[in-house]
């Protein structure tokens, strides 16, 4: 067993719908103690679970978030484009996911979107007071997010919270927009990092995870390099 930590990114992304509920009661079967999940946001306002800016690749629905309201999705079948199994799955919203996630006690890695029809102020309000009424355990909880504006305006709210910027590649300014962040960790696409930046970014004192992990060799290869964790599509590939 590889002993670092994984996470179940969008909980367990090959093995169940997405982001669904459904997702996470598998992802607590399998014992895996973590997960990661999108924040995004409704052109209502309404935060919701979920990753793409419009409904077609996981649900039988059409349009793009920014033009509905919460009320036109929440019927949405996300389900039974996996399998006919979870066709009772719909999109949920972040309090429910957050309250749900809350109460089985897992890790968070919360990853907030930021797509062109919201501002970074309408995204990261809402979540600020989704996490307050829902969450408690904030030592299990990192919050990314590509977009360094949501990090900074999240950091000027709440200065003890756990930050993890991402990224696709590790920027020259890296560890400068770290230091300037706080943040905890630096998270990247495992396939554009090299040995001597996870040597750089362990020695700067920052906890380094990587996405998106299938294949044991692989992660081993990762964690000889000094990477704390993986975000994996299939925990079981692990055991």
């Amino acid at each position: 067993m590889i002993a670092n930590r994984l996470i179940a990114h969008r909980g367990c992304a090959h093995l169940a719908p997405e982001n669904t509920l459904g997702a996470m009661r598998l992802t607590q079967q399998l014992g895996i103690d973590w997960v990661e999940i999108d924040a995004n946001l409704v052109g209502d306002g309404t935060l919701v679970v979920f990753h793409d800016d419009e409904l077609s690749r996981l649900s039988n629905g059409q349009g793009q978030l920014k033009s509905l309201r919460y009320a036109d999705i929440a019927d949405l079948d996300v389900g039974s484009h996996f399998s006919a199994e979870y066709s009772a799955e719909r999109i949920p919203t972040l309090d429910e996911m957050l309250a749900f996630l809350a109460a089985q006690q897992f890790g968070l890695n919360l990853e907030i979107k930021r797509y062109e029809h919201f501002s970074a102020e309408q995204i990261v309000e809402p979540t600020l007071a989704s996490l307050a009424r829902n969450w408690q355990a904030f030592d299990r909880l990192i919050i990314s997010s590509f977009d360094t504006e949501i990090l900074r305006l999240i950091r000027q709210h709440q200065p003890e919270w756990q930050l993890g910027q991402l990224w696709e590649a590790l920027p020259d300014n890296w560890q400068s927009v770290a230091e300037s962040l706080q943040a905890v960790s630096i998270h990247l696409d495992h396939s554009q990092l090299t040995a001597e930046q996870a040597k750089a970014v362990k020695q700067a004192g920052y906890d380094l995870y990587v996405y998106t992990v299938n294949h044991p060799a692989t992660a081993q290869r990762l964690f000889d390099m000094g990477v704390d964790g993986i975000f994996t599509d299939n925990p079981t590939l692990f055991g």
